[in-house]
């Protein structure tokens, strides 16, 4: 299917044959199965709406920076100015009347499509394939879904005006757990293996679907006290080899797997939301390179990443430099290095300062990322040139972009070659939506839960990231309790450092909230962020907390966070859905 129609196409086809109008319980649509749904092609074409569900880089000007959501509402990130604390940590998080997250909407228009394969004049084949599509893109709603709201109403059919089941209580979450799994594995076993075309829903994107459902499922299970924990862990470690095998290799470069203005055919990568001028654009990268970049990585998300050596960094994080020297490389692509030089009059031409220390990240970055991609020093989409980092707002030079409020600034998503002129929204780097450096950890994470993690699933997954980052192979007899005297000593050694993997790879992802919901380690966002070390906070025009002085210490925007509840594990259902439908039961504590 061509990259460029996948996601508009639905713009045209259903505007023609249904409707917005919807019930307020479940949305309902008017359909027209007997002019949509007859043949092949209709079925296709139909199908293209319903990639919308991936979220990829936003379009929308005003959720440019969503895509973050998950790190700055835990440990990794904050998002300034202030009144963007996270709504978890500083206990903000709240009911509301409405939710996009509940989105029977979309069920309904799956439902739609699904009603609708037995009456067309496909052949018995054709009519599984869509099934196993339509059943695919049902099972990552409700995954979605269940996911944040636990026990959820269960409808696979199009319910009528009067059906009684608009009305219904929740499912039980083994229910829909249940149904989740078992849509996907008939998808898996009746899907056409190699979709409709390039970057479509095939059998690989269905097992990749298993991968992440199951191991989130399995391991919430086991976490928050469920059964049948092994029946989702044993279906990761089953899918895990056969897409390993399938897809051998991993970009080579890590930032071209969030930068490229064209992921097909790239190794490792099972599925892309494609970016064309003209008819599907985002802003991300644009945001990244303005005054408008609120982002920032947290020193506790800093110290995460390993040393070349393989081992946790232990050097001295009152020297900047010193604190990103012979890291992981991921954190270089993630977090931008220190540097400084001299900038002309006119912005855009700049000079060595003659220090040789000033330089040292300038350099290692000309040797690890393409011209285009991470180069220092960074440029706002002008091209003016920023002159130092750490870079802060108060202080800024008069070079406001690029800044940040605690002097580390994320900037994965900054290149110079993607258009990124005006704010409507005109960038076009493709965004993945699965790879398999997702898959292997998900296998390496569901291993050890099952007690089968050794160094030879470490080779398989684990260290292939691990050479692409310039960090020396995990060596799973070398890991003991004192391996990381900072580790949470409730995690055994291996699985911390198997979560630590996780952690850096989706950096700037948005995964760590779910990740720590899963495990049931939400408190991990009730330490206080803070970022850099600086000896003179009057001069940068900053906050600095565990200094010697008052003028010395690690930079801080937001104060203490007041701290997670047992109860935010769970989100709360909207409330105009409890208003409208009395057998709905809100989540305990909301």
């Amino acid at each position: 299917m061509n990259k460029n129609i996948i996601y508009f196409c639905f713009l045209i086809l259903v505007s023609s044959c249904m409707n917005n109008d919807f019930m307020d319980v479940y949305p309902k649509d008017q359909q027209t199965e007997t002019t949509a749904f007859k043949t092949y092609d209709n079925f296709k074409t139909y199908s293209w709406g319903l990639y919308d569900v991936f979220f990829g880089y936003a379009s929308d000007s005003r959720q440019t920076d969503s895509i973050f959501i998950g790190d700055y509402e835990a440990d990794n990130m904050i998002k300034g100015p202030y009144g963007n604390e996270g709504k978890w940590a500083y206990g903000k998080a709240k009911a509301e009347s409405e939710c996009a997250d509940w989105d029977y909407k979309y069920i309904r228009n799956v439902n739609l499509m699904l009603g609708s394969i037995d009456k067309s004049s496909m052949t018995d084949h054709d009519k599984d394939h869509w099934k196993s599509v339509g059943l695919f893109f049902r099972s990552y709603k409700y995954f979605q879904m269940l996911s944040k709201f636990g026990a959820i109403p269960w409808v696979d059919r199009v319910l009528s005006d009067d059906d009684e089941a608009l009305y219904e209580p929740r499912t039980s979450r083994d229910t829909v757990a249940d149904n989740i799994l078992a849509d996907l594995k008939w998808a898996e076993d009746h899907i056409k293996a190699s979709g409709d075309g390039n970057n479509t829903i095939n059998q690989s994107v269905v097992r990749a679907l298993i991968s992440r459902f199951c191991l989130f499922e399995g391991t919430w299970r086991k976490y928050h006290g469920l059964s049948n924990v092994d029946k989702f862990l044993n279906e990761v470690v089953r899918v895990g080899p056969l897409l390993m095998k399938q897809y051998p290799a991993i970009m080579s470069n890590y930032d071209e797997v969030f930068n490229s203005e064209d992921l097909s055919g790239q190794p490792g990568i099972i599925l892309y939301k494609a970016y064309e001028t003209n008819q599907l654009c985002h802003g991300l990268t644009r945001m990244v390179r303005t005054a408008e970049s609120n982002i920032e990585a947290t020193k506790d998300a800093v110290d995460c990443y390993l040393c070349t050596n393989g081992h946790p960094f232990s050097g001295n994080d009152k020297d900047v430099y010193e604190q990103f020297r012979n890291r992981d490389y991921r954190l270089y692509l993630t977090i931008c290095p220190p540097y400084k030089v001299k900038v002309s009059s006119n912005k855009t031409d700049w000079s060595y300062t003659g220090n040789v220390q000033d330089r040292e990240y300038i350099d290692l970055m000309a040797s690890i990322s393409k011209e285009t991609f991470h180069r220092l020093p960074t440029s706002n989409f002008k091209g003016f040139i920023c002159s130092t980092q750490p870079h802060f707002k108060n202080n800024n030079k008069g070079q406001a972009w690029n800044a940040s409020q605690m002097g580390f600034w994320v900037w994965k998503y900054y290149n110079t070659h993607t258009n990124a002129i005006n704010a409507n929204g005109v960038c076009t780097t493709d965004a993945p939506l699965f790879r398999i450096e997702e898959v292997m950890l998900d296998y390496a994470e569901a291993m050890y839960e099952l007690g089968k993690f050794n160094q030879s699933v470490a080779d398989q997954t684990i260290n292939i990231l691990r050479k692409r980052a310039a960090v020396a192979d995990m060596i799973v007899d070398d890991i003991d309790a004192s391996f990381d005297p900072k580790r949470d000593i409730d995690v055994d050694p291996i699985l911390w450092e198997i979560r630590r993997e996780r952690r850096v790879e989706f950096m700037g992802e948005g995964r760590r909230l779910d990740d720590l919901r899963r495990w049931a380690k939400g408190h991990y966002v009730d330490k206080q962020p803070v970022g850099v070390y600086v000896t003179d906070a009057l001069k940068d025009k900053v906050k600095v907390t565990g200094g010697t002085s008052d003028n010395s210490g690690y930079v801080y925007y937001f104060a203490q966070p007041v701290g997670w509840q047992e109860y935010y594990y769970l989100y709360p259902l909207p409330l105009k859905q409890i208003a409208l439908n009395k057998n709905l039961k809100q989540n305990p504590g909301w």
